[in-house]
């Protein structure tokens, strides 16, 4: 639990060292800003897919063969995680990403809030934290769940590596608008860090409940793999797709995907 530990806090602390670039810089170029949403999506998608559902399935087979009962387990729990990051969606009070009917109209390209007033840059950089701070406790949860899934202790590195990366994106995405809009660099990069210590909160979580019973092990990992899938679709990739840079940003998800597939063969 210590290694799940020290490895949730350094991925966490990956979303401050994201915004560092911006002590110095003051614009980020709208395609870039996509790129490094897409980036980060791919590198989400791929953790899910290729690391917990992955070990969640060989789990069940090795405990119980190819039974429907070790399937339905994996199935039940992904749905458990789809369904509590919808329910994270809807009560905690956050604005999506994403406002799609801001962007209807423009063309690609142009940036729309350009034209706000510097006081709606600023809310809309703030609700765009709120919005991806909610990401932090899936992605510990999946952490903690990685490091005790049995003999594999490498998903558990390859989840923090892959999560660290994607942190890394969101933080300049989180930093981004806030300097655009004239907030503090300083103050901005502080608050960034900060809510990366979510994550190894949320990693004591995971590894409590997954390390509680080897029988549910299958389940918290699909969980755990849901919630992620949930969150990735439903906030990074509207938000990389509304400003007219879709195939920069699909490149980004390519890129990210192809990232964990590397590494996933390098750790095996």
């Amino acid at each position: 639990m210590r290694a799940a530990l020290i490895a949730a806090t350094l991925t966490g602390l990956a979303t401050g060292l994201g915004a560092l670039p911006f002590l110095f810089l003051r614009d980020l170029p709208r395609r870039i800003y996509d790129g490094i949403l897409g980036l980060g999506a791919g590198l989400m998608l791929s953790a899910a897919t290729l690391g917990l559902l992955s070990e969640a399935l060989e789990s069940t087979q090795a405990a119980s063969g190819h039974g429907r009962a070790g399937l339905a387990m994996v199935v039940s729990g992904f749905v458990v995680g789809v369904a509590l990051a919808a329910a994270m969606d809807r009560l905690i009070p956050h604005r999506h990403a994403s406002d799609h009917h801001q962007h209807l109209g423009h063309a690609p390209g142009h940036d729309h809030h350009d034209r706000e007033p510097p006081s709606a840059e600023l809310r809309r950089g703030y609700a765009i934290i709120g919005a991806l701070a909610i990401h932090r406790v899936p992605e510990g949860l999946a952490i903690g769940a990685g490091f005790q899934a049995g003999d594999h202790a490498n998903l558990g590195l390859l989840l923090s590596i892959a999560v660290g990366l994607q942190n890394a994106c969101e933080g300049i995405v989180m930093a981004a608008p806030l300097r655009q809009a004239g907030a503090n660099p300083v103050r901005s990069t502080a608050l960034i860090t900060l809510i990366g210590l979510a994550t190894p909160l949320a990693a004591l979580v995971g590894g409590a409940l997954a390390g509680s019973t080897a029988a549910a092990m299958p389940f918290i990992l699909a969980l755990a793999a849901g919630t992620l899938i949930y969150v990735t679709s439903n906030e990074i990739i509207p938000e990389s797709h509304s400003h007219g840079f879709e195939g920069t940003a699909s490149s980004g998800v390519v890129l990210g995907f192809l990232a964990t597939m590397v590494l996933k063969a390098l750790l095996s």
